[in-house]
């Protein structure tokens, strides 16, 4: 009984596929140039942010990064000098994300540089 079922449902599926693709009025290069075209443009409409708090910090701060691409990330952190006191590389999942920095600064002015590819964030942060 179940295998009867199974190919019936089957069946009906195949023929309800068949008939949405013969029913269709655009081509499938239509159809793909269309779809590519909508993922191009939401992946550009996608804006680089990144929020750093709490700020002023003592020795932790928190990143919340929005638009990056998945993959490797360059964290600096630059003393008013103009001299770097850290520099990583950070692995993001998504892009999306929350990126915790631990640092033992003295008490000033730093910016925090975010860097991957053509994307480049700074932001400046107070250390009390």
């Amino acid at each position: 009984m179940k295998e009867i079922c199974f190919l019936i449902f089957s069946l009906l599926g195949i023929c309800a596929a068949k008939a949405q693709v013969t029913g269709s009025s655009t081509p499938d290069s239509a159809v793909s140039t269309s779809v590519k075209k909508i993922i191009t443009d939401s992946a550009a409409k996608e804006k680089v942010a990144v929020k750093l708090y709490p700020n002023p910090a003592k020795n932790k701060a928190e990143l919340e990064i929005r638009g990056f691409e998945p993959g490797l990330a360059q964290v600096q952190i630059i003393n008013v000098n103009g001299g770097i006191e850290r520099n990583d590389q950070r692995l993001l999942a998504t892009g999306n994300e929350n990126m915790v920095l631990m640092f033992s600064l003295q008490a000033g002015v730093y910016f925090v540089v975010l860097r991957q590819k053509d994307k480049l964030v700074k932001k400046k942060m107070l250390v009390q």
